[in-house]
């Protein structure tokens, strides 16, 4: 018989907790650990950092605080996310001994289960570029579908790591509020990008899905998927204490500024697989222009100008649309 997978379905927790528990195991994993499926929701919502980022260029804290949401940063990448309870995540820590030699193989290996959890819920679901999970493109990818997850992974220590949601609502509000942003035209381009590339069930299905309910098809998934049973278990002594030493290793000043370079308002943000938006600013003729852009793929899809001084830009804005974003300046210049 293969060796059980532990599962620890930990329900509606604190915060914190949601990020400090699989830390935890992953920082306390040996060889002799058992592989560990953590299933939980947050009791309330807050925003997480990815490690690579710097806080101060991503996230404006005054927003953040005016919204009552605290930050946290973890120890795997990707970006900056808003969470709460209408989310479900799960989150797997394997031995690397125990998984595929390969990024894409662990993540294809471990997100099996929930791309199986998805499509059982009547959703055409696939999984894109390694770690994403997309709603409503078609098989051979040429026309995209609707992010529905938030994916990160990582190794720590001897562990592999793969986390991610399933979205059952979001707050695309909060998450538009809570970014530091170069432009007012930055955060709108974004906030209307959100919404269009990232979906939810409650979008997406007629009608509502008890959290309990995809929990029980998660874990059934996980199990098929893995060839591997799927068993109750709890955590050791050591694990609880690695807990607390991490419930204020990951809120402390030292580790959110671990990034810190004094740096500006961010000027790329990914929304889903091939969407950013872009701020840009150029000296064009005798106008200091400054731009954003919704970008596909390298090429505008929508662009937002203004300068000083002040001119009417709209239809050299819209001239942009199908222009590699490297391109744009030579674009407005071609326009004057």
């Amino acid at each position: 018989m293969p060796s059980p997978i532990r599962l620890l379905s930990l329900g509606a927790i604190h915060w914190l907790r949601t990020q400090s528990v699989y830390h935890a195991l992953a920082e306390t994993m040996t060889a002799g650990s058992p592989d560990t499926i953590v299933l939980t929701r947050p009791a309330q919502p807050y925003l997480c950092l990815g490690y690579h980022q710097e806080l101060e260029a991503v996230l404006d804290r005054a927003a953040c605080a005016a919204l009552g949401l605290p930050i946290v940063r973890r120890r795997v990448g990707g970006g900056a996310t808003y969470l709460d309870s209408d989310q479900l995540f799960y989150q797997c820590l394997f031995h690397h001994t125990r998984v595929p030699a390969t990024v894409s193989g662990v993540y294809a290996q471990l997100l099996a289960a929930p791309v199986a959890t998805l499509r059982a819920l009547g959703l055409s679901v696939e999984l894109r570029g390694e770690n994403e999970i997309e709603v409503g493109g078609d098989r051979d990818g040429h026309r995209a579908g609707k992010r529905i997850a938030g994916i990160g992974g990582g190794r720590i220590g001897e562990a592999a790591v793969v986390v991610g949601n399933i979205l059952f609502d979001f707050d695309y509000e909060a998450m538009a509020r809570a970014w530091r942003v170069p432009s007012e035209s930055f955060r709108r381009l974004a906030a209307e990008a959100l919404r269009e590339c990232v979906t939810t069930l409650r979008r997406e299905l007629p009608r509502p899905v008890p959290p309990d309910d995809v929990q029980a098809v998660l874990i059934y998934e996980f199990a098929r998927a893995l060839g591997r049973p799927v068993k109750p278990g709890e955590l050791t002594p050591q694990e609880a204490r690695k807990i607390g030493e991490l419930d204020r290793r990951l809120v402390s000043t030292k580790w959110l500024n671990l990034q810190a370079n004094g740096a500006k308002p961010m000027t790329a943000l990914k929304i889903s697989r091939g969407v950013f938006i872009h701020a840009a600013e150029a000296k064009i003729a005798n106008y200091k222009v400054r731009a954003a852009f919704r970008v596909r793929d390298d090429v505008i899809e929508r662009t937002m100008l203004e300068s000083e001084p002040e001119r009417d830009w709209r239809e050299a804005a819209e001239n942009l649309r199908g222009t590699k974003v490297r391109e744009w300046v030579r674009g407005v210049e071609a326009q004057i």
